[in-house]
């Protein structure tokens, strides 16, 4: 099941995100935080007739979306939740929150009101943030974090990039890059070193990533890979680590 949730602040415009949501299947179900409903509805319109991206559930304090109360008189089908606004918890967790309790509830559960499949399972739950771009650096590093948490995105799509959780046992096969097109890969929060990961068709393979801190940073398609298939693979064997591409690549998810 794809969950994709829609939270506030920039966002990669729905044009930039095609190749990401052509390799992806279809969203399931659409949670909208606050003013990420803007973004929203920016993607229903460009995908208007190819992707369903209206809300099932708008959720948040809406206290940066403007004219809230004229905005969701246009959504009556969408289940709306109204939070206080002196709360400890972003509307982004909160959207997270909502998309693990009632999408994910049990392994195999119909999802919440407003469902579009018919089963959910653990195994190909997959949740897409986009927005949280260009504020302030808390909400940033507030939005990294989630992926540290257990009800954490697996895809990010940050502007012109995307940060995918790479999960022990994971394999990634990424291509449509451009020769000089930065790959990099962060550890979570709170891991400083260990995990183990194979390359193949970097510039700077894994057994030259740094033993602590951030494995690699600004890495690319080796000349010889973009020579020949323009692919790179890259194998979780231990730990869990982030993948920072830029959002025009492709990418097959696989596992080991």
């Amino acid at each position: 099941m794809h969950v994709v949730i829609f939270t506030g602040g920039e966002y990669t415009k729905p044009e930039q995100a095609r190749i990401f949501f052509e390799s992806m299947e279809k969203p399931d179900f659409v949670i909208a935080a606050d003013s990420g409903l803007v973004a929203a509805i920016d993607y229903s319109d460009f995908y208007s007739g190819k992707i369903d991206f209206s809300p099932d559930v708008i959720t948040g304090d809406m206290d940066s979306l403007e004219n809230a109360d004229r905005i969701l008189k246009n959504f009556l089908s969408a289940k709306i939740i109204k939070h206080n606004p002196y709360k400890d918890f972003s509307d982004t967790e909160l959207a997270l929150e909502y998309a693990y309790e009632n999408c994910m509830e049990n392994h195999r559960k119909d999802c919440d009101e407003g469902v579009r499949s018919e089963q959910v399972s653990s195994a190909d739950f997959f949740v897409t943030l986009i927005g949280g771009a260009g504020g302030r650096i808390d909400h940033l590093l507030g939005i990294f974090d989630l992926f540290s948490q257990k009800n954490h995105p697996d895809a990010w799509l940050y502007n012109s990039q995307i940060l995918l959780f790479a999960k022990q046992g994971s394999v990634f096969e990424i291509s449509n890059l451009a020769q000089y097109d930065y790959i990099s890969v962060a550890r979570l929060f709170g891991s400083r070193a260990g995990g183990k990961i194979i390359s193949d068709g970097l510039e700077w393979e894994s057994d030259l990533f740094r033993k602590e801190g951030m494995p690699s940073l600004s890495n690319r398609i080796s000349d010889k890979a973009f020579a020949t298939d323009k692919k790179v693979s890259i194998k979780v064997e231990e730990g869990n680590f982030i993948l920072i591409l830029p959002v025009t690549a492709k990418v097959l998810l696989k596992s080991l």
